[in-house]
């Protein structure tokens, strides 16, 4: 990896401005016809100076999912430590943690399709992990609210883990039949049945 990390003006570091450009190079142009010149250009800097800090599209594309992924994975933390929100809530806020900042990023791209296709071909292994850190998250969370009799596996029969992959499939199968076609209302409205159904299910709820 040749990320540097430099400072700049605005408390920006080199690589954190090229991935803001080649965030917007990527959503306007897809992968294919985005070029490093474009990013260079749109962060106001030299091809060069990209190239010191990215070897080309392939790492750079790779290095912007992580760091969206790192996010989503801060604010599910966030979420499973917020005071005060009942089971439902909580479990509804790290699932929109997880995924709605990456459905408002496709759906405001025409070349969306393309770039769920470049994730899978060029990111699993990162998104393998993230995958497998959020469901430790949601799964201590679950845990949590078991002990607490917020929720009753027993009937069930689930282990929390078990319970966390089937949340976690829900909330992906909440983007649709086409991920790509996937707006945030759509999703927030479809995770929000999903959840309040299965922690019913589970006697959870509101308080």
């Amino acid at each position: 990896n040749h990320v540097h990390s430099d400072g700049m003006a605005g408390g920006m570091t080199t690589s954190e401005a090229i991935g803001v450009a080649a965030l917007g190079e990527f959503s306007a142009f897809g992968y294919r016809r985005a070029s490093i010149e474009g990013i260079a250009r749109r962060a106001q800097m030299s091809r060069a100076t990209v190239y010191t800090h990215f070897s080309g599209k392939d790492e750079l594309f790779r290095s912007l999912v992580s760091r969206l992924h790192d996010e989503h994975l801060a604010a599910m933390r966030e979420a499973a430590d917020a005071p005060g929100l009942d089971v439902r809530s909580r479990i509804t806020r790290l699932l929109q943690a997880r995924f709605l900042r990456f459905v408002e990023l496709t759906s405001s791209s025409p070349h969306a399709a393309e770039l769920y296709d470049r994730h899978d071909a060029l990111c699993g292994d990162i998104a393998e992990d993230a995958h497998r850190r959020a469901e430790k998250i949601i799964t201590t969370v679950l845990r949590r609210a078991n002990a607490t009799g917020e929720i009753d596996l027993g009937p069930s029969g689930l282990t929390v883990s078990q319970l966390a992959g089937v949340l976690n499939d829900c909330a992906s199968g909440a983007k649709g039949e086409n991920p790509a076609r996937a707006t945030p209302p759509e999703f927030t409205s479809r995770l929000g049945n999903s959840v309040t159904a299965i922690i019913a299910g589970i006697g959870g709820g509101t308080r």
